[in-house]
């Protein structure tokens, strides 16, 4: 059997769309872009900006998982649907999970403005970069996370083609899923992938003497992000970032290394176990005296606003909306 046969039929929807649209929800690439709309931003330049589409899809993924909730995706109404659904996008192209779930989609504003709140950060703190526009793709980290090894390893020279297209030297990644699947597993599928990975976080670190001071009345806590923490090894750097702007952070009893997971990376297989550890781990971030928990990935955001249970007073934001406060003072 081939591991797609093994595999649950959402994620053979997930890969197909990576390998045929760019990233997992279809999305054209005007979409994906849209967040940088008036920002005349280059297409060449030695440090490209990169988003992989991941913030600007989150919305569309929670809404095709609530209803993922509610099919059993063994049973044969769900194989109904899916043979529908591959009928329909074969005759006329249409992509019917997408359309579904944009119906659905809420805070697709918010997620879209990270994007743009993260471009004028850095460029508050000195930085010129450019971008890969309607051309750019996902990284297909979901394909190498769910072992499709060999759809991989053909769809990483489309990536490729379209950062050297830009003629970066550096890719800035907002995404921590990202820059580890090009800082680890990229080097080993293409040849000469020397490019510097970087992430959003780094670039904030290196140049923090030059924030804003802010005058925020509490302290925060922070969400260590596993791919973040444990695999590129960024931690303490979030916490210098929040000492130069002022802000007193609140320890998490598991943090840093010790963190634990937001329940997002299982979310499309597992979504009610997802909701179960994202609310665990909200209350875990409470439990160190501050209610205003931050994070720096897409996927834990997403989870840990999902975490939430009605009537939470607990406030939950990307490390990018918190210091986008700076940039407009």
């Amino acid at each position: 059997m081939t591991m797609k046969n093994k595999m649950p039929m959402v994620l053979d929807i997930i890969s197909d769309n990576i390998i045929k649209h760019g990233n997992p929800l279809a999305l054209k690439g005007s979409e994906a872009a849209a967040w940088a709309k008036g920002l005349d931003l280059p297409v060449k330049g030695e440090l490209l900006f990169y988003t992989g589409g991941e913030y600007q899809m989150l919305p569309f993924i929670d809404s095709l998982v609530k209803t993922i909730t509610h099919v059993d995706q063994g049973s044969k109404v769900f194989s109904v649907m899916m043979g529908v659904r591959n009928l329909i996008e074969k005759k006329t192209g249409i992509n019917a999970e997408k359309i579904y779930a944009s119906v659905l989609a809420k805070d697709k504003d918010r997620y879209n403005s990270v994007c743009l709140k993260a471009a004028k950060v850095l460029q508050g703190l000195g930085y010129e970069f450019c971008y890969a526009g309607n051309e750019e793709l996902y990284s297909g980290a979901l394909l190498y996370e769910l072992g499709y090894l060999e759809d991989m390893r053909e769809y990483v020279e489309n990536v490729v083609e379209v950062v050297k297209k830009s003629g970066a030297k550096t890719i800035v990644c907002l995404s921590p899923h990202a820059a580890e699947v090009f800082k680890f597993v990229y080097p080993k599928m293409v040849e000469g992938f020397d490019f510097e990975i970087v992430t959003f976080v780094d670039l904030v670190w290196q140049r923090r003497d030059k924030l804003t001071k802010l005058q925020f009345p509490g302290a925060v806590v922070i969400h260590d992000s596993c791919r973040l923490a444990r695999e590129l090894g960024i931690h303490q750097e979030l916490r210098d970032i929040l000492d130069s702007l002022g802000v007193e952070v609140k320890e998490a009893p598991r943090n840093r290394d010790w963190t634990t997971c937001c329940g997002g990376p299982i979310k499309i297989l597992f979504p009610e176990l997802s909701h179960v550890i994202g609310s665990r781990r909200v209350n875990e971030l409470k439990e160190s005296g501050s209610e205003h928990i931050l994070t720096s990935c897409p996927y834990c955001l997403s989870a840990l606003e999902g975490g939430r249970a009605k009537g939470d007073s607990a406030i939950v934001e990307d490390l990018i909306e918190f210091l986008y406060r700076g940039v407009r003072a």
